[in-house]
């Protein structure tokens, strides 16, 4: 069915008008998946600060001189002084008492959730912990969203998806309380999951086999762009309720998709509906001006949704060993990937120099890196790239830590540039991975697949804002040098593991698990060439 199916496509149309349409369509909620996904480094900044003068339950918010409170020169962050006395030494002590209200500085953000709340000193992994939750939304997500995207079709989990994430995100701007903008957020995270898996996985399964490698990294640039326009909303607004609704609101129109976009073929076929799968590619070809659809062949079909019906349990993947192994090292590395990626982001108000500029900038490497992986997979296969790219990154990472540990002055810049390195390289082995998993996972199992990948992955953003949290001592330079340790390491540790993979390069997409394995066998045959 793999091949008829994509020969089916080469006669209408690889990758003509009518998918290209429905794939910027795609496109466009990939932006707001990039927003909601790292929006969280803008709504629980937490600002320097300082005891107010008297103690009160008010929220006091003023500009501080020069902008920023070191703690070294500093003492009064969480505790107040009340005034000398003298002890029977004659020296004069201070008495102190907890603070209850404080001064933020207003430079970067006027309003956090951490400001708003007063979520600072004894209450200071109050934030880490909302992150956390949050990131768990993703992680429930993955795995409910992608079963579900393979139970009832691609394109009625993404429209139920957007409805919940519309709603949910518009209402968070509201929240009376971190409680309930927590409980929020979590449906938030969800149902972007929802979105994103899906949206991927139709986008990747509406193309032929020449042009696959560009529609699963054209999506990257949307989303970059997503962090980019991210960073002017936070530039403009500096509130986090404004923030929330500006990342928010302009999904409204994205609601009619029900009545524009299509359900996957592939996944019709996987499911023994080949009359719909037929009305789709006719479609395809009317719109492609093309007449040479052949109708696909229901004998195919049915044996096709015998086999989904075998594989959709689960069962398959464990009894086949090829493929279990190469689902072990795809999870482990997707979990490595998303650690490194958000810690990364989350990481930003912790480098040196302007915090809005350092977030754009981050915004900014990905698209080099994004052509880089658009370009290379292709000429060097995905194997060699990622390999390559999750090294170099690695290596400019760890480099950035031991400049940050020194903390000279005179290596800020090199800091800098050696973490913005890294970063494309993770960025570069974000882009690859997705990919290049799509590519092993048969049909049949491809969404789930990519769900339970994704989860992984979600286990790795709940991870990262304690990564960050450790670097938030300015006084500790070791410290500070921690998370770039932790996600260089990681780095180099997963491009090692995919040396195990097969490169899927040019490769017809497996539609069921014996054709996974061939993909195998293939890649161990090759060895034993160049072995003897």
């Amino acid at each position: 069915m793999s091949t008829q199916f994509d020969e089916t496509l080469k006669n209408i149309g690889e990758f003509g008008p009518y998918q290209r349409r429905i794939y910027f369509l795609l496109c466009l909620l990939i932006i707001f998946i990039g927003l909601s996904d790292v929006v969280n480094v803008f709504l629980l900044y937490k600002p320097s600060h300082r005891c107010s003068s008297f103690n009160t339950t008010a929220n006091i918010s003023a500009n501080l001189p020069n902008g920023t409170v070191s703690f070294e020169e500093n003492k009064s962050a969480c505790r107040r002084n009340l005034g000398p006395f003298n002890t029977s030494s004659g020296d004069d002590k201070h008495m102190t008492e907890f603070c209850t209200s404080w001064v933020y500085d207003k430079s970067v953000f006027v309003e956090s959730i951490v400001t708003e709340n007063n979520l600072v000193c004894e209450s200071e992994l109050v934030p880490t912990y909302v992150q956390m939750v949050i990131y768990a939304g993703s992680f429930c997500g993955s795995l409910l969203q992608g079963i579900l995207a393979d139970g009832i079709g691609r394109k009625k989990t993404i429209c139920v998806s957007l409805v919940f994430l519309f709603g949910s995100g518009l209402a968070s701007a509201w929240s009376p309380n971190y409680y309930v903008f927590t409980a929020l957020r979590f449906i938030q995270g969800m149902s972007s999951r929802g979105v994103y898996i899906p949206s991927f996985v139709l986008g990747v399964e509406m193309v032929g086999p020449s042009k696959r490698q560009y529609a699963g990294f054209l999506l990257n640039y949307f989303y970059s762009g997503g962090i980019v326009i991210l960073a002017g909303i936070g530039y403009g607004f500096r509130h986090w309720k404004y923030i929330q609704i500006a990342s928010s609101a302009p999904l409204l129109p994205c609601l009619i998709y029900w009545w524009i976009i299509p359900e996957s073929p592939r996944w019709l076929i996987s499911r023994g509906r080949t009359t719909e799968a037929n009305a789709v590619l006719m479609k395809i070809a009317e719109s492609n001006n093309t007449e040479s659809c052949v109708p696909l062949n229901e004998d195919n079909a049915v044996e096709e949704r015998d086999d989904s019906r075998k594989t959709y349990l689960f069962k398959h993947l464990i009894s086949s060993r090829s493929l279990f192994c190469h689902s072990l090292v795809i999870f482990f590395n997707v979990f490595v990937v998303y650690h490194c990626y958000f810690g990364f982001a989350l990481n930003t108000e912790n480098l040196s120099g302007n915090f809005h500029l350092n977030f754009l900038i981050n915004g900014l490497v990905e698209f080099p890196a994004n052509t880089l992986a658009l370009v290379f997979s292709y000429r060097i296969g995905r194997k060699k790239l990622y390999i390559s790219s999750m090294f170099l990154g690695g290596v400019m990472l760890l480099g950035s830590a031991v400049t940050t540990i020194l903390a000279v002055k005179d290596f800020r810049n090199l800091t800098l540039a050696m973490a913005m390195l890294g970063k494309s390289g993770v960025t570069v082995g974000y882009c690859v991975i997705y990919l290049w998993a799509a590519e092993i996972f048969p049909t049949v199992f491809r969404n789930s697949g990519m769900g339970i990948s994704l989860a992984c992955g979600n286990i790795g953003y709940i991870v990262a804002p304690y990564m960050a949290q450790l670097a938030t001592n300015p006084a500790d330079t070791m410290s500070k040098g921690i998370p770039l340790i932790v996600f260089g390491t990681c780095s180099l540790g997963a491009a090692l593991l995919t040396l195990l993979l097969p490169e899927t390069n040019r490769q017809n997409l497996p539609e069921k698990v014996y054709d996974a394995e061939q993909i195998s066998n293939h890649m161990e045959m090759e060895i034993n060439v160049k072995e003897t």
